[in-house]
């Protein structure tokens, strides 16, 4: 098997690249998941309780409206239910509901005032200790812990903006299926 795209499409390993697009999803972390399509995973994949990567997305504390659009465009069916026989949108317009009459969320204490990853004394010797500790080698390692901890710092749960958007992409979506 030459690459990834082998590899998902593989009956032996299929259902492991399923449940890595569903971890993905469940993060609402939307490059991860367009990665992940692209390898041929099949958007519409079930885990328990009929719970597809759009329904976990949506019932997720990190709802994705990037996700949902990546989802969608690679043919998850926005229609499909869990066993409960909710939707995405039913999940959504009741997340929206619930989120709507909170507080705005609010930024990490790990961001400055420029979205920048700003470490806290302790995180900065860890990081210093790494860095000592890979020396040369550690570089590429270092770049992506950097990345992923900044991605951390980014995320907001269930920002009630991207569940609104959320729901907007689902209801135009099944408008369109209408006509």
């Amino acid at each position: 098997m030459d690459d990834f795209r082998d590899m998902a499409q593989s009956p032996q390993q299929r259902r492991r690249f399923e449940r890595l697009l569903l971890l993905a999803a469940e993060r609402g972390d939307a490059d991860l998941v367009a990665e992940r399509l692209g390898w041929g995973v099949d958007p519409n994949c079930s885990f328990g309780r009929g719970r597809t990567p759009l329904l976990a997305n949506v019932r997720g504390s990190c709802p994705s409206a990037a996700t949902v659009r990546a989802l969608l465009r690679h043919g998850a069916d926005h229609a499909l239910t869990d066993d409960a026989g909710l939707s995405a949108l039913d999940y959504a317009r009741r997340k929206l509901m619930r989120v709507q009459d909170k507080q705005p969320p609010r930024p990490s204490p790990s961001l400055d005032e420029n979205g920048q990853l700003a470490l806290d004394p302790d995180e900065q010797a860890e990081m210093d200790g790494m860095r000592a500790e890979l020396g040369a080698d550690g570089g590429e390692f270092l770049r992506l812990f950097w990345k992923e901890r900044l991605r951390a710092a980014r995320r907001v749960f269930n920002d009630p903006r991207e569940v609104e958007a959320i729901v907007e992409i689902l209801e135009e979506a099944e408008r369109r299926e209408a006509s």
